[in-house]
């Protein structure tokens, strides 16, 4: 009897650890600020097959020129009206680990337009198993989308698309890190929110929203910027950040490539940044020892087995 016991008490302490360690892939940092192949965790609106910049590693990925400069357009609101048009830094923080919210993007540049926009997600560790098992992540865009035109105007055929995607990704999706900075302006010198610490590392992932913007327009439906609508839990004391980063089919600084992103600085104070995060302090839930689960898998084949006993 007693080696039955104790093979159902190693059966279940197995099972218990299979369901609480799940495998993840091994991910890399992006050692390089530009020139490389972006990939995203969804379909990507535009990825190519292969143009002037060779063959993406996968067919979800944009050509990440960005030579440098690109931080003055894209820009983060919480407010859709001109008066938001401009963008800000939002540092939220909260003592739980789940929460939801909106915000918007906007465009401010001279061309006018991004035929599509790619959010950054990054979440503050410096090894994956820092990341709760438990981390979800809900993304729902809103914004306007056209077929790309070969000069740079907005498309023609331009329509407002209500959800765009609602994707739902966990720690599973995290493709590149760990990593002090992220990619853009030709050097890796970018923080993923502002006042970031140049000592702290996060894990990213790209998601493709499906949708693009324009220069506000009161007569378009919020003004033509992105909204975007998110919900997460399993953030135990750390950072969610977001970013963006822009593509369009057609540029005088890269055709059919992303040279775009939202201006971040580690120093709080300085000017001209835009940006959202949401920084956790709630404490991670304290494992239960896998002895504990031992001797209670034990306890219930005793049970089991006393009760057989008694009905024979």
């Amino acid at each position: 009897m007693k080696k039955q016991v104790l093979a159902l008490a190693l059966a279940g302490a197995m099972a218990l650890a299979t369901f609480a360690a799940p495998a993840f892939s091994a991910v890399e940092p992006i050692t390089t600020a530009n020139h490389f192949w972006l990939n995203t965790v969804n379909d990507a609106q535009f990825g190519t097959t292969g143009n002037q910049w060779g063959t993406p590693t996968t067919p979800d990925a944009y050509w990440f020129k960005f030579d440098g400069g690109g931080l003055n357009q894209l820009r983060f609101t919480t407010d859709n009206t001109s008066a938001g048009t401009y963008g800000n830094v939002t540092s939220l923080t909260t003592a739980s680990s789940s929460g939801s919210g909106s915000f918007y993007l906007s465009t401010t540049g001279g061309r006018g337009y991004n035929d599509d926009v790619i959010l950054a997600v990054s979440v503050q560790a410096s090894s994956l198993s820092q990341i709760s098992n438990n981390f979800s992540l809900n993304i729902t865009s809103s914004g306007y989308t056209w077929t790309p035109a070969s000069t740079q105007v907005v498309g023609a055929d331009s329509h407002f698309v209500a959800n765009a995607i609602n994707e739902t990704v966990d720690k599973s999706d995290f493709q590149y890190g760990a990593q002090t900075y992220r990619p853009g302006t030709g050097a890796l010198v970018l923080p993923f929110y502002s006042g970031q610490s140049t000592s702290d590392q996060s894990y990213m992932m790209f998601i493709d929203l499906h949708c693009g913007n324009f220069t506000y327009n009161s007569s378009a439906t919020n003004g033509g910027e992105i909204k975007v609508d998110y919900s997460f839990s399993g953030l135990y004391d750390t950072v969610l950040a977001f970013n963006a980063y822009a593509y369009t089919l057609t540029s005088n600084t890269g055709a059919d490539s992303i040279n775009w992103t939202n201006n971040l600085s580690t120093d709080i104070g300085a000017a001209n940044q835009t940006g959202y995060s949401i920084t956790s302090t709630a404490a991670a839930p304290v494992p239960i020892p896998a002895a504990f689960w031992l001797l209670g898998s034990g306890f219930s084949g005793l049970f089991f087995m006393r009760r057989r006993k008694v009905l024979a």
